[in-house]
């Protein structure tokens, strides 16, 4: 059975009284309320895939029921594409601060971590399973990457690239920091580097060298890291990091 929440009959059951789409190239999503947070609309760009609507709509709905968001005067609860890919709840700066808490809000609805973490321990740690729970939730595979991350229990990453470039990286606080920084062309010796298939499949989960994606001190102290890539259209690829190491 699917594991998708039934977000919109929810948003009624919380005074949210419209989710209307319009046309708009000003933001991704928006919220508009009355000052005491009694009821509230949500409006949404025209075009979003299903996925992506579904969080949006899941983000706005946190803003509206966390109670220490209130909109700046000069910065409405207007959210722009970039603002879904804000994770730090600790931001020295308000406003981006409020969109990280907006995001893990939708993320926990949308894929609650009890659920994901059964989930890897039922279909194991691969990106087949990761994509199939996607699916299952009704979320993009980028959104269920971070899902998955944060929910795991040992080292793993989740990298998104295109075009051979390293756009975003996951990673849980067990997994070493990685040589490379957003922006950087994909390390030489990874499988991602040399994988071309066709987009929708998937490489095999292979064993690699530690120091191809790791500094000199973590690379030490990996016992086993493998890596599997999964490519996508427009040079897009999922890469999935997994590590075991030396906790001595």
């Amino acid at each position: 059975m699917p594991d998708v929440v039934p977000l919109e009959a929810l948003c009624a059951q919380l005074d949210i009284e419209e989710i209307q789409e319009i046309d708009t190239a000003g933001f991704e999503a928006a919220l508009i309320m009355d000052g005491l947070k009694a009821r509230g609309s949500i409006l949404l760009a025209k075009g979003q895939r299903p996925e992506r609507r579904r969080f949006s709509i899941g983000h706005e709905l946190g803003h509206f029921l966390i109670p220490s968001h209130r909109p700046h005067p000069s910065h409405p609860f207007e959210c722009s594409l970039s603002d879904f890919y804000l994770l730090d709840a600790k931001d020295r700066n308000r406003r981006r601060r409020i969109e990280a808490e907006a995001n893990r809000f939708a993320a926990k609805l949308l894929m609650p971590p009890v659920r994901v973490r059964q989930a890897i321990g039922q279909s194991g740690s691969t990106l087949e399973s990761l994509i199939a729970l996607a699916k299952n939730f009704a979320v993009s595979k980028e959104a269920m990457a971070r899902a998955w991350v944060d929910a795991h229990r040992e080292p793993v990453a989740v990298i998104i690239a295109q075009n051979g470039q390293i756009l975003r990286c996951y990673r849980n606080e067990e997994f070493p920091w990685l040589i490379t920084r957003n922006g950087e062309q994909l390390p030489d010796g990874s499988i991602a580097e040399q994988h071309s298939d066709l987009p929708g499949t998937y490489s095999a989960t292979e064993e690699i060298e530690p120091d191809i994606w790791f500094g000199d001190r973590d690379a030490s102290r990996t016992l086993v890291l493998t890596e599997q890539v999964f490519s996508q259209q427009n040079g897009y690829a999922l890469i999935m990091l997994q590590a075991e190491m030396d906790k001595d």
